[in-house]
């Protein structure tokens, strides 16, 4: 069964009885549905989310593993995990608009809003099927590492991150050119995704060393780890409010005109010089004194 539970009060309002092993769900905007993937029963729940009744019962392929929705074309899909395929379903008529033949294993489902492209991850053939929103088209099949896992998509740099299960990496796709822009290696067996979109990093799940990789993305994707440089970086910050003392001695190293100030995603922010620095224009939150002549940063918080 499906339990809902009240945004604001976090009371279960009912429970919803759906197919057999219900394991991904997904909400559609535009209709204000809900969807029961059922791993045993292949087939999908439609649940109305004012009435909380289950308005459809749509067969897919064998065993539904994840789901997916594109508001572009308001269509949801379902990748069938035993079946080796992903069914297209109308969001609007709960009807089954086709069924796309992917790789072995399709495990997980991303969209892509930007290029309109929806990516299965296929677990037992080591690949990422690449479907157009528009045409239900296959347009690429991608190899990726060992045990495609997850999927997530950073619309900021317009990239897809596949987590590869037993190859302990990261894949990162171009999502307007399906290639391949880097894989970063990570800990042990990744499983889950999610992406900030403040900092513009990503965080990966992993399993087995219970541990939690940070991905930066700038050009390419950066893992962000505790190595020595960065435990040297790690002393109390420096709280600042309205104007920020620049010594002429920067981290010890006699180089203050060549000191900038990074905000938290490493973006540069202003040049400082020795002495006082104006910096009431702004915003509150942690940034970095980058002394770039000695390759040495301080971190700060500026207050108001």
């Amino acid at each position: 069964d499906v339990t809902i539970i009240d945004g604001a009060s976090n009371q279960v309002v009912t429970t919803v009885t759906v197919g057999y092993y219900p394991c991904a769900l997904c909400y559609n905007p535009t209709n204000n549905k809900v969807y029961s993937a059922n791993y045993y029963s292949g087939d999908v729940n439609v649940i109305d989310g004012a009435t909380n009744q289950v308005v459809a019962t749509v067969e897919v392929g064998h065993g539904p593993h994840a789901l997916c929705y594109n508001p572009l074309d308001n269509k949801v899909y379902s990748a069938n995990r035993e079946s080796d395929d992903v069914t297209v379903l109308d969001g609007a008529s709960n009807q089954v608009i086709a069924t796309v033949e992917v790789s072995n294993g399709p495990h997980a489902l991303c969209y892509n809003p930007l290029d309109n492209k929806v990516y299965s991850a296929n677990w037992e053939s080591g690949d990422v099927t690449v479907i157009d929103g528009a045409s239900n088209q296959i347009v690429a099949t991608v190899e990726v590492g060992d045990g495609p896992y997850a999927l997530c998509y950073n619309p900021t740099n317009n990239k897809v991150y596949s987590a590869n299960y037993y190859s302990n990496d990261v894949t990162v796709l171009h999502g307007a050119s399906n290639q391949v822009v880097c894989t970063i290696a990570v800990g042990h067996c990744p499983i889950a995704f999610t992406w900030n979109p403040v900092q513009n990093r990503t965080y990966v799940a992993n399993y087995y060393s219970s541990s939690i990789s940070v991905l930066r993305d700038s050009a390419v994707g950066i893992e962000e780890t505790m190595n020595e440089e960065r435990l040297t970086m790690n002393r109390l910050p420096t709280i600042v409010r309205k104007v920020l003392f620049l010594p002429e001695a920067v981290g010890g190293e006699r180089s203050a005109a060549s000191a900038m100030l990074l905000d938290i995603t490493g973006r540069k922010v202003c040049d400082l010089v020795p002495g006082e620095n104006d910096i009431r224009h702004l915003s509150p939150g942690v940034y970095f004194v980058r002394n770039e002549s000695t390759a040495k940063t301080a971190k700060i918080i500026i207050q108001r």
